[in-house]
């Protein structure tokens, strides 16, 4: 039985995207490879350059390892000989920051404050909701 739903391909894809682009991820892009158990240069023929399509393996490794990064149940740490390696918590540790968002609710853009997750890319921007509009206006 699986414990994560595997991501739809388009909807990880987008996360993938804006999970690479951020500098400030807390997982390097070598050991998130580590992680999903598939190699770096596919990783990025897959993700950022979109050479090659995206098996079910890769789909299924790369939503596995995004989800247990996602919810804390993956940690990075660093030996005496300052390498660093990725392993498994015992409990799980939610990364949790302080929020602000704009959103696009019933045509009118709101402001949501809060706590949030801060490796959670599964949110749309404002700019990919405004696109999302039938005919792109607001209202």
């Amino acid at each position: 039985m699986e414990k994560y739903k595997t991501i739809p391909q388009k909807e990880l894809m987008r996360i993938m995207k804006r999970f690479f682009a951020n500098r400030k991820r807390g997982i390097s892009k070598r050991l998130f490879s580590d992680l999903c158990g598939v190699s770096m240069t596919q990783l990025y023929s897959v993700f950022i350059y979109e050479d090659l399509p995206m098996s079910l393996m890769v789909q299924k490794r790369v939503s596995k390892a995004y989800q247990e990064f996602r919810n804390g149940e993956v940690g990075v740490y660093m030996n005496r000989d300052r390498t660093k390696f990725v392993q498994y918590r015992k409990e799980p540790a939610l990364p949790l920051k302080k929020g602000n968002r704009i959103e696009l609710v019933n045509g009118k853009i709101q402001l949501k404050i809060g706590i949030v997750n801060r490796n959670d890319y599964s949110n749309q921007t404002l700019d990919e909701q405004l696109k999302g509009e039938k005919n792109g206006s607001i209202i």
